[in-house]
């Protein structure tokens, strides 16, 4: 072997007398075989010989002028030995197709680092010996950052860079990147292993950016790709940023070294040290030690790389992908989520700002996403990323908006309707993960920008959702859950929040198709309350004519009218939902945590129309049984007529004027009670439904805002009238039907109901209320008195339901008990000289409650309400009712 000092590369590149130098290299081919046991010697004090002999070797292979021509052929066949000396000086066994020195070994190795040295040199500038030796670089390549411990260690390519030094790394990322460039790597073998340096350098990405998850997933091709699905909940605690950590070990490495990186947050992670093991073997020199970076959660070892590491990589990705873009099919999710995370976490801070840095990473990898969502875009791109099960919380969709957001060729508008067209030519089974991730990425684009692109889009949306609600509407049609109902609100609001929505051609027929699609969703999808104010509203403040503004809450509460219709059953939560709604349009505090001045979803005025619906409703006695075939229980059924008849109760106390001529609009009947004496047919049950339906109407005004009230104050004499009518005719009518048996129990529940409204009403706005009340009571006692004394029996039922009302006023703290209690205790000993025991306990019960601290009324109304519902119920099951 030439000394150094006597032949120098520089001399072998431009020598027109290449197969000379080349035959004298053939001629020692025996002599550097002997260099074998000296060149894995890592003492070896002819290191820097070896390097530079084996440097003007490789210089020598990067002349293109060496190539044999056809007339010598003999040369070449000692070239190819050559080569195969080579190999074995390199470690790797020509036999067995494998190295044969262990990776650590090898990366100190003065003949690998030489050869690694020039190999960008000839793959750029000799294709004919790179295209020869193109095995052996592939697999130096994946066997140099390897951690395995032993040459035989069958290693998967799971490992990144980061044993490589930064210069070794950078030869190895330029190598690679001409290798994908300007060679063939669609056949075997070299496919294999362009795929194997693929994933090590998406590790490479990955764990610079790492993350506390399960990174494990099994290679699909493009029409099936897909990750692990990880649970939503506080993900974003599971990101955990290399740069805020500290060293967490110090671990013996024989053969590494881990960079550190500055803490910003002290204190939040412990410092350990170890020692290695110390040894008695005098062949044995003691390991090193070097800090290892760790995180906190999942004990991995964390590894940062350095700028234009990382942007090689992401050329190198790129270079792949657009080479051979079915070979990188299965590994393409990975590929973008990797591109994401580098996107997503800056390396430096002059990265996140608005000033354009030239190569850093972060741009290389922003124009990248650019690249590979513009050159898949007629591929079907846009649907497969969708479509695909990522995390709630992953930054892919915010990034993949700040990617597209100045590219002229792609804007993230156009990326939507790039999905829609996608979906009209091929239409998914299912739409629960595109729907997720539309939302996740839709909130993300710009509202103010690409105007023209959203109104197309706008009618990519109608389309979409009227196929949509046809499909669903066919016989065995998938039903949407209630997570596609809340997915696809959000992709509704956000759209009609665009600036400009309503000039857009398709503005009201979206919003008329999703209405459509989202009351036949109602069917069997709950729907959260704050998502149909917040679509609702959207809806009423993008469009115009006052009509198009109600267009989804007309078809909202349409839902609610056909559902007490009966001709259609909704989710049991979706009745009070709408309920809420409309009486949050109207004021009322239906939940805290909703500003009144956040949601304006003109469903009160919506309603208006369906109101004497809503009375009718009320008024059915069957009504309860029907409901419960929907939302199986009592209380819940009891729940929604109430809702209803506070709707009802909130419109009647609309009108300011102190007459009555919202009761003469709404219930005119209360107006005119029936005479004792001259009642026609059928009087007593009428008045019966009557009572009822101003209980529901008294129980939905007590369950509102202080200031409704429906019925004025000085109805109280119509009251009355009603309650005695009932009393005076329970005696003889109670025995007919199995509703007139009930009326007892609903003339109470009025008068307790009227009590406590009244008495609110004299403490909120109307002076007058109590003296009212006591008119009220001073016309419903003698009927009271008057039904005692048809028979003991009738006086022992009418005691139990007066000894109940004393308890609800006591319940209540009624100021009205205090003032007639005296007068009213006699009335339990009509027929006996003292309180009979049946009644006693419970007579006691009421007079030792304290009453200083009474409770809420709304417990006690929902007391009222499930009574009423439970009577109601059993009334009607054993009442026949027929449907004509």
């Amino acid at each position: 072997v030439h000394s150094p000092s006597v032949v120098s590369p520089q001399g072998y590149s431009s020598s027109a007398g290449g197969f000379g130098r080349l035959r004298e290299f053939t001629d020692q081919e025996s002599n550097m075989c002997l260099m074998m046991n000296r060149v894995v010697d890592m003492a070896n004090p002819e290191r820097h010989t070896v390097y530079l002999t084996v440097s003007l070797f490789v210089t020598f292979l990067s002349n293109n002028k060496m190539n044999p021509s056809s007339d010598e052929k003999q040369i070449a066949k000692k070239q190819s030995v050559l080569f195969r000396h080579f190999n074995t000086l390199l470690g790797y066994s020509n036999t067995e197709k494998c190295f044969t020195i262990p990776p650590a070994r090898l990366r100190k190795s003065a003949v690998c680092n030489a050869f690694l040295s020039g190999i960008p040199e000839i793959l750029d500038q000799n294709l004919t010996v790179g295209n020869q030796i193109l095995n052996i670089i592939l697999q130096l390549l994946v066997h140099l950052p390897s951690p395995q411990k032993l040459a035989s260690d069958q290693q998967a390519a799971t490992y990144s860079l980061s044993l490589l030094s930064q210069h070794q790394r950078h030869l190895w990322l330029n190598s690679i990147i001409l290798v994908l460039y300007k060679y063939r790597f669609d056949q075997q073998p070299v496919s294999e292993y362009i795929v194997r340096l693929i994933g090590i350098l998406l590790k490479t990405l990955q764990n610079h950016s790492h993350e506390c998850v399960d990174e494990s997933e099994e290679s699909k091709d493009i029409t099936s790709w897909s990750i692990p699905m990880e649970n939503s909940d506080n993900e974003e605690d599971r990101l955990v940023r290399p740069e805020s950590l500290t060293v967490t070990s110090i671990a013996e490495e024989s053969d590494e070294c881990i960079r550190m990186v500055p803490s910003s947050r002290k204190g939040r992670h412990k410092e350990s040290s170890s020692r290695a093991p110390s040894t008695t073997s005098s062949n044995q020199s003691d390991l090193d030690h070097t800090m290892v970076l760790r995180c906190e959660r999942c004990n991995e070892k964390l590894e940062v790389f350095d700028e234009e590491s990382i942007s090689l990589s992401l050329i190198a990705l790129s270079t792949f992908l657009q080479r051979e873009t079915a070979m990188a099919a299965p590994m393409l999710l990975k590929i973008i989520l990797a591109v994401t995370r580098v996107v997503h976490r800056p390396l430096y801070p002059w990265h996140d700002s608005e000033v354009f840095v030239i190569a850093n990473c972060r741009s290389v990898a922003k124009q990248i996403m650019r690249v590979i969502l513009h050159q898949l875009s007629t591929s079907g791109i846009a649907l497969q990323l969708f479509d695909s099960p990522l995390k709630r919380d992953d930054p892919l969709w915010s990034v993949v908006a700040y990617s597209l957001n100045d590219f002229t060729d792609l804007s993230p508008v156009f990326f939507m309707q790039l999905l829609f067209e996608d979906i009209s030519e091929e239409w998914p089974s299912s739409l629960s993960l595109i729907l997720r991730n539309l939302s996740l990425y839709i909130v993300h684009v710009s509202p103010d920008s690409f105007l023209n692109q959203w109104n197309n889009l706008v009618t990519a949306i109608e389309t979409f959702f009227r196929t949509a609600h046809s499909k669903m509407t066919l016989d065995g049609g998938r039903k949407p859950t209630a997570a596609d109902l809340h997915n696809a609100i959000t992709v509704v609001t956000t759209t009609m929040r665009v600036q400009n929505y309503s000039s857009f051609k398709s503005s009201v027929s979206l919003a008329e198709s999703f209405g459509k699609w989202m009351g036949e969703t109602l069917h069997d999808s709950p729907v959260l309350l704050e998502d149909l104010l917040a679509v609702c509203t959207a809806c009423n403040r993008a469009l115009i004519r006052e009509r198009d503004k109600q267009t989804l809450s007309r078809a909202m509460i349409a839902e609610l009218m056909q559902a007490i219709r009966f001709k259609c059953s909704l989710h049991a939560q979706n009745y009070l939902t709408i309920a809420r709604m409309i009486l949050q349009d109207s004021g009322e505090d239906v939940d805290s945590s909703f500003p009144d001045d956040e949601y304006n979803t003109a469903a009160s005025e919506a309603v208006r129309p369906h109101l004497f619906e809503i009375i009718d409703f009320i008024a059915d006695l069957h009504v309860l049984a029907k409901l419960k075939k929907e939302v199986s229980e009592v209380g819940d059924a009891g729940d929604i007529k109430v809702w209803l008849a506070e709707i009802v109760a909130v419109e009647m106390s609309r009108s300011s004027a102190r007459d009555c001529r919202t009761v003469i609009r709404f219930i005119p009947w209360l107006m005119s009670p029936p005479s004792v004496t001259q009642a026609p047919p059928g009087a007593f049950a009428d008045s019966v439904t009557n009572v009822r339906v101003l209980s529901w109407l008294l129980l939905g005004s007590l369950s509102a805002n202080a200031a409704c009230l429906p019925v004025p104050i000085e109805c109280s004499q119509h009251m009355a009238d009603y309650i005695h009518f009932v009393l005076a005719g329970f005696a003889d009518q109670s025995k007919q039907s199995v509703v007139h048996m009930s009326a007892l129990f609903h003339a109470f529940h009025l008068c307790q109901l009227w009590t406590v409204y009244c008495e609110r009403a004299s403490t909120f706005s109307s002076p007058t209320a109590f003296s009212h009340l006591l008119d009220f009571w001073s016309r419903v006692t003698p009927a009271i008195l008057q039904l005692l004394s048809h028979s003991k029996v009738l006086a022992d039922m009418v005691n139990l339901h007066f000894l109940n009302t004393m308890q609800a006023l006591q319940s209540v703290n009624s100021a009205l008990l205090c003032r007639l209690y005296a007068m009213w205790s006699p009335i339990l000993t009509a027929y006996h000289s003292a309180v009979p025991n049946q009644l006693r306990m419970k007579l006691d019960a009421s007079e030792n409650q304290p009453t200083l601290s009474p409770p809420p009324l709304t417990e006690w109304l929902k007391k009222v309400r499930f009574k009423i519902a439970q009577v109601e119920l059993q009334t009607s099951a054993a009442s026949p009712f027929y449907n004509v």
